[in-house]
């Protein structure tokens, strides 16, 4: 806007001057002359905003910053607080009643040159108030980091939340939200499926590939993830040397009641031919599956598959469970005869955690889902930072699939070759921009939060302590490894720039991987199967093929991994809260035990002899390690329900 006042303020003096030259009425020269006054203070305004500008976030580059703090002192003030050397101060400590009007202290020591409250340019009131208190920690955490017109935040953590809390509460008047603790889960335990060790021929396992599908139910506005989880079986043949069935079954599965209807509680449906490209009748997914179905049988994965069920977390009684149990039945196909059924878990949720940092309500009565609010504000935003319309398109009836641009190896996307993948994309940006640390800051997005209402990271090990970045990286390591696979692309070198690693020395330490193909290996802490070390993580270690992954891999004897540990994040014995052993049926069906099938010796689930050795690997015969800890922790598990 000033630049193009400063070009066309140019012509027009340089036009006016050359009429001034030929000769006039004393009048009109008077009159052309007040108009050159008006357009030359347009024309310096211009040049000055721009220069001012060209210099940001400079007074003098490298030298001061706009807010008149010295750039040789930065280190300094970050350590010691611009409090302890500020001069015009009331306030040299914060306290809980002093913390607003230290805020605004800082406010006008470090804001206050280029933002005005309520004025007319960089109103701060307009462009911080789709934000919630920690989306404005989050600014503060990134200011200048990426993008370098502003000069990044000065001060110590506490004064950092000083000016957040000014911000949100005193200049919004937000109040203090205490929702990421607040729910209380509920449930009923589900009965085990029945199995007779001495009669039953068959045993049928069962698993959903992922740990957790999470779906992004904000179809009108984007789309990051569509409802479309995936169940894989394996059908043994008990005997004394079991044997895999691959032809001569049939399997079917079929959800609980309540959840047959998804398109009754998320929009998928209305939007799927914008999105995907694709018309679908209701309640079908991606692949022509419904909520109950026959499974195909694949040879390359040695399973029985049934891919991108549209099951969503919503009941029809107005409750809201991430865990739908689906039964599955393998019956003889000549004759029909049911040969074993079992159930199990397909874990998926809404709750993402997009509000908590871009403001808004969750879409389904506070409890999951992104808000049109929450939704729109996201698109602003990117609109804002990387000149889309993608706001405007959506409410002209044509949302986008985000995955269409940053491709997305787990949707079989390649997206725009100038842009990066989206995992790449999401970890790269807000990695410089998380005002929390380690697996705190996972939580604040993915549903695995302790008192969210999700709770995924209910594997075994997350009851032993382990979270997020014990295998995947602190945020920052996370985001450097995506950003290296993909360093050749415009955007990723700026975003690995101001990376700080935390697991390594360096950022060239870090080993590249691509998402959902390259992840943490299980034998880096298991070696050799053993019991890992105390400080054990699988960080910086990828596997090279996608065969390679845990959820693909298969064991000496043909078995997959997943079939006998169950999905990633939820490694049995897990903890489920929503209902005690939801996700540890089919070892409760098969062996009486919660852990791993197979495992503390109970060799007898497919062998229908005493084994003495190990077939599968070196565990098998073994009591299981964290027997005592375990039973404990499921002594304390409460069961209860949300409604919604």
């Amino acid at each position: 806007f000033y630049l193009s006042i400063f070009i066309i303020s140019s012509i027009a003096v340089f036009l006016l001057g050359l009429f001034l030259v030929f000769k006039s009425s004393h009048l009109l020269q008077k009159v052309v002359t007040l108009l050159l006054v008006v357009i030359g203070l347009a024309w310096i305004g211009g040049f000055e905003y721009v220069r001012e500008l060209a210099r940001r976030p400079y007074v003098i580059s490298d030298l001061i910053y706009s807010n008149s703090i010295f750039v040789k002192d930065q280190e300094k003030l970050n350590e010691e607080g611009v409090l302890a050397h500020a001069v015009w101060v009331e306030h040299r400590e914060i306290t809980e009643e002093n913390k607003f009007e230290v805020g605004r202290e800082i406010f006008r020591l470090q804001c206050q040159s280029c933002h005005s409250i309520g004025g007319i340019r960089n109103d701060i009131v307009s462009r911080s108030g789709h934000l919630t208190h920690l989306g404005i920690k989050a600014q503060l955490t990134g200011q200048g980091k990426i993008r370098k017109y502003m000069p990044e935040f000065v001060g110590t953590d506490e004064e950092m939340e000083a000016l957040a809390a000014y911000i949100s509460f005193w200049i919004h008047g937000y109040k203090p939200s205490s929702d990421l603790d607040k729910y209380n889960l509920a449930g009923v335990d589900q009965n085990v499926p029945e199995f007779d060790h001495k009669n039953d021929d068959y045993v049928l396992l069962v698993w959903n590939d992922l740990g957790m599908h999470c779906i992004s139910d904000s179809d009108p506005w984007f789309v990051i993830l569509p409802p479309a989880n995936t169940l894989e079986a394996q059908l043994i043949k008990r005997g004394e040397t079991p044997e895999k069935v691959i032809s001569g079954a049939k399997l079917t599965y079929k959800v609980e009641p309540g959840f047959e209807n998804p398109s009754a509680h998320v929009p998928f449906w209305d939007y799927e031919d914008k999105n995907f490209g694709v018309e679908l009748q209701e309640n079908v997914g991606l692949f022509g599956l419904g909520l109950e179905g026959e499974m195909h049988f694949d040879p390359e994965r040695v399973a029985y598959i049934a891919e991108a069920i549209p099951v969503v977390p919503y009941n029809d009684d107005g409750s809201f469970n991430p865990y739908p149990l689906f039964t599955v039945e393998a019956r003889d196909s000549a004759s029909g005869e049911l040969l074993i059924s079992t159930k199990v878990v397909a874990p998926t949720s809404t709750e993402m955690g997009c509000r908590n940092c871009h403001g808004g309500d969750w879409a389904v009565n506070d409890i999951a889902g992104v808000s049109e609010e929450t939704a729109v504000n996201i698109l602003k935003a990117h609109d804002r930072l990387s000149g889309t319309n993608l706001h405007e398109e959506a409410l002209n009836g044509n949302p986008k699939l985000c995955a269409s641009c940053h491709g997305d190896p787990a949707l079989g996307t390649e997206g725009k070759a100038e842009h990066l993948y989206m995992s790449q994309a999401v970890h790269g940006w807000h990695a410089s921009y998380m005002p929390v640390e380690g697996g705190d800051a996972c939580v604040l997005c993915h549903p695995a939060f302790m008192h969210g209402q999700t709770r995924c990271n209910r594997g075994v090990h997350g009851a032993l302590g382990k979270t997020c970045d014990h295998c995947h990286g602190t945020l920052s390591d996370h985001a450097a490894a995506l950003l290296k696979a993909q360093i050749d692309r415009p955007s990723a070198k700026s975003l690995l720039e101001p990376l700080e690693p935390v697991q390594v020395a360096s950022i060239d330490d870090i080993n590249p991987r691509m998402p959902w193909i390259q992840e943490p290996d299980c034998i880096t802490c298991h070696v050799d199967f053993e019991q890992p070390s105390p400080d054990a993580r699988a960080f910086n270690v990828w596997n090279e093929e996608f065969s390679e992954l845990y959820r693909m891999r298969t064991g000496y004897a043909g078995i997959r991994c997943e079939a006998c540990h169950n999905s990633p994040h939820s490694l049995y014995p897990a903890f489920n809260m929503f209902s005690h052993d939801r996700d540890n049926l089919q070892p409760l069906q098969y062996s009486g035990m919660r852990y791993p099938l197979g495992s503390n010796e109970s060799c007898e689930v497919c062998h229908t002899i005493e084994m003495d050795f190990t077939v599968h690997h070196e565990n098998m015969l073994r009591p299981f390690r964290n027997h005592d800890l375990i039973e404990e922790i499921h002594k304390d598990i409460r069961p209860t329900q949300v409604s919604r």
